[in-house]
């Protein structure tokens, strides 16, 4: 199949006037011209017309389990709100339920042109909907210690991640989550470091996503103290060191470690993250939304961190649409920083490509659109609001939406054309999550 539009954006090269994306099965097979590519393509020609081609978008952090828990809380800070926003609806919810919210997400990744997530979550209902989809990803499982000994609340989660593991197809693949410093004591997350490496298990996990945060690793006591005491969870508060020199310290740090928000490093965690090589997943919506802060993304940069971008979920973003999270990038630092050179809109593509696909581990294979890598390919159409098109990247991240998105490809399926969705039935997930969001409701109150 050749695709043809306007522009296309290669991410790794220039950009193209006129081009064309050859595609032979799951591989892309050449990129350049259209003029240059259809006397290979024969008959077999998708025209887009007025539309901008470019690789998949990358979510490098989310949590699609909780896609209708959107819009119940709204206005708390990070504690509270997973207190209120999390953990109360979770009780809620069975598999199946959890099932549909996943469903939900995927659904709204696809129209919006996001083709591989980072996602984290405590159920394997996030799992089955990616497959069911048709998305590409990593699934991160969560692993919380609770009240178990270390090594046993361990060995249930890579006994169920090997079960699962034997039916993932190559799309997915499954990672482990301790999901933050603060929340699994400090044998669980050596423990973690060690197993996951020995398994060749990607690893992700929370990181300095508040000043609280912070301040407890240094000095002990404030608002996430008295939280851990409420939980009954025992860490080591006040010990003098950061969030990030204490996982380095317990060996979780890495390439294999994908690190999500890092608001609150001082310039020596940026160093020893860079040393270390672990990615960073920004999450500029969703960490503005809960009044987290700002993470120091152009330091990162300049550091040598590979900084890609997420969403979170849709309980604390609403939206997931990279394009937004493009601008945000942009527009927090450029108003913090005053200085508008500080981020642009090619590094911001970038993020939400490239730079995600190689913070998953899958930078070989997407991330961009060059002969030999999977064919996971979006359309946007160019129509009110995009025009004039005097740079394509620059319409892209500054004018763009996800309700431009016209065309989504994974591995040379179409996922999503024109309004149609082929992998996922849209009206009976939506049927199923509007009465979920109203027994929710009725629930809670």
């Amino acid at each position: 199949m050749l695709l043809r539009a306007e522009w296309v954006i290669p991410v790794s090269s220039p950009p193209l006037r006129d081009g064309a994306v050859l595609i032979d099965g799951p591989v892309i097979s050449a990129v350049g011209s259209f003029e240059e590519l259809r006397r290979e393509a024969g008959d077999d020609i998708l025209d887009l017309g007025e539309a901008i081609l470019l690789p998949g978008l990358v979510d490098a952090h989310s949590h699609i389990v909780y896609t209708v828990f959107r819009g119940i809380e709204d206005d708390m800070t990070l504690f509270p709100w997973m207190t209120s926003g999390i953990l109360g609806p979770l009780e809620l919810m069975d598999e199946e339920d959890l099932f549909y919210s996943s469903l939900l997400g995927c659904l709204e990744a696809i129209r919006a042109g996001i083709t591989c997530l980072g996602d984290s979550g405590p159920s394997w209902a996030s799992l089955r909907a990616l497959r069911e989809a048709g998305l590409r990803g990593v699934f991160y499982k969560e692993v919380f210690q609770g009240e178990k000994a270390a090594e046993e609340a361990l060995e249930i989660v890579l006994k169920e991640i090997s079960r699962e593991d034997s039916g993932t197809p190559d799309l997915v693949r499954i990672g482990i989550s301790p999901h933050s410093p603060y929340s699994n004591g400090p044998e669980l997350l050596r423990l973690v470091a060690e197993k996951a490496r020995e398994l060749g298990l990607p690893v992700s996990l929370h990181l300095a996503e508040t000043r609280a945060e912070l301040d407890y690793f240094l000095r002990g006591g404030g608002e996430l103290s008295a939280i851990m005491e409420h939980m009954g969870i025992s860490l080591p508060g006040g010990i003098g060191k950061t969030p990030a020199s204490y996982l380095a310290e317990l060996g979780l740090l890495g390439p294999d470690v994908l690190l999500a928000h890092c608001i609150h490093l001082t310039d020596q965690d940026v160093e020893l993250i860079s040393r270390w090589g672990s990615p960073v997943a920004h999450c500029p919506k969703s960490n503005a939304k809960l009044g987290s802060g700002l993470a120091r993304v152009p330091e990162m940069i300049s550091g040598g961190i590979r900084v890609a971008l997420g969403t979170d979920s849709t309980a604390s973003n609403n939206i997931l649409d990279m394009f937004e999270e493009m601008r945000m990038a942009i527009f927090l630092q450029r108003a913090f920083k005053e200085d508008a050179p500080v981020l642009t809109a090619e590094q911001a593509l970038k993020m939400a490509t490239l730079w995600g696909a190689e913070a998953l581990g899958l930078g070989d294979r997407v991330g961009s659109l060059e002969p030999g890598k999977r064919a996971d390919v979006v359309a946007v159409k160019i129509r009110e609001g995009l025009l004039p098109t005097y740079d394509p990247i620059s319409t892209l991240v500054y004018c763009a939406s996800r309700h431009d998105v016209v065309l989504t490809m994974v591995e040379g399926r179409i996922l999503f054309h024109e309004g149609s969705f082929t992998t996922l039935d849209k009206e009976e997930i939506l049927k199923t999550c509007r009465s979920l969001g109203e027994r929710i409701a009725e629930e809670l109150g």
